[in-house]
């Protein structure tokens, strides 16, 4: 098991398939919350859905509402597992994260975003690290 160092930032330990984007991510208008299909114009993952997927991507982007939109998805089940950011995210979607219990972690020390999507990835946002399974 490979370990990859990051910035933990919402604690929690979750595993799943990785969904790497490599464009930024809002969470308000990129993602469908009734079916967590993205639906915005991101031509790395337009169409999946990041339902029980540890999200990479290289940042967020988004309003202060963002929180809502994250939360919802986590209500309605759709939500990603965990989040992995290259850059730090959004606060509003930080607390969003927190209220889902969705573990995140940013800044890691290897470039994430050259993972392959389906690697099984482990995010233990306590420890700030980022497992490959």
């Amino acid at each position: 098991m490979r370990e990859i160092k990051a910035r933990g930032i919402v604690r929690g330990i979750a595993a799943g398939p990785a969904l790497v984007s490599r464009e930024p991510i809002s969470f308000l208008g990129d993602l469908d919350i009734t079916t967590g299909t993205i639906i915005g114009r991101l031509p790395s993952v337009a169409g999946q859905s990041v339902r029980g997927t540890v999200l990479v991507f290289p940042l967020t982007m988004g309003s202060a509402g963002a929180w809502r939109f994250l939360f919802q998805l986590f209500k309605h089940g759709t939500h990603p597992v965990a989040l992995v950011t290259r850059e730090p995210p959004d606060p509003s979607v930080v607390q969003g994260a927190i209220l889902a219990n969705i573990p995140v972690v940013c800044e890691p020390t290897e470039d994430v975003l050259a993972l392959a999507s389906g690697t099984r990835l482990e995010v233990d946002g306590g420890a700030g690290a980022i497992r490959l399974l």
